[in-house]
């Protein structure tokens, strides 16, 4: 038979699980940190230059797109990911519909312009051909 040598009963402890207290430095939270350093500063030179280029503001858009992705400031968590990525998505397809919008309104502007023109033209050398034939008619 066993005999214990304290008579003491043993005690537990549970406590709630902490966070973790070091710094992470697996190589994927090294490479996760990097690539959102670089994301941020290419998306603060792109957002810089974006009014002055043309497609600027959809580039804007990527570039929050990739900025979610790789969870920089506008990522909210680990959970929200594939959310933060549908809204992205979704502001992508809205940009690309007000482009569509705006490419369409252009290419009609440009169609009345060129009716404007042909017509004016048209009328110029209806004009040109009246002068033309009373001066062949008076010889």
């Amino acid at each position: 038979m066993f005999q214990r040598v304290d008579s003491d009963p043993i005690q537990f402890s549970i406590e709630s699980a902490r966070g973790r207290q070091t710094p992470d430095n697996t190589f994927g939270a090294v490479l996760e940190r990097g690539a959102q350093t670089a994301v941020a500063v290419i998306g603060s030179g792109v957002r810089a230059v974006a009014p002055l280029i043309p497609g600027g503001s959809f580039l804007s858009a990527v570039v929050d797109v990739v900025d979610e992705a790789v969870g920089g400031p506008g990522a909210t968590g680990q959970g929200s990911d594939k959310w933060a990525l549908l809204r992205a998505q979704e502001r992508l397809q809205e940009e690309g519909l007000a482009n569509s919008l705006r490419l369409l309104a252009l290419q009609q502007r440009m169609q009345q312009e060129s009716q404007s023109f042909t017509a004016s033209s048209n009328v110029m050398k209806t004009r040109h051909d009246m002068a033309m034939a009373a001066i062949n008619n008076m010889r």
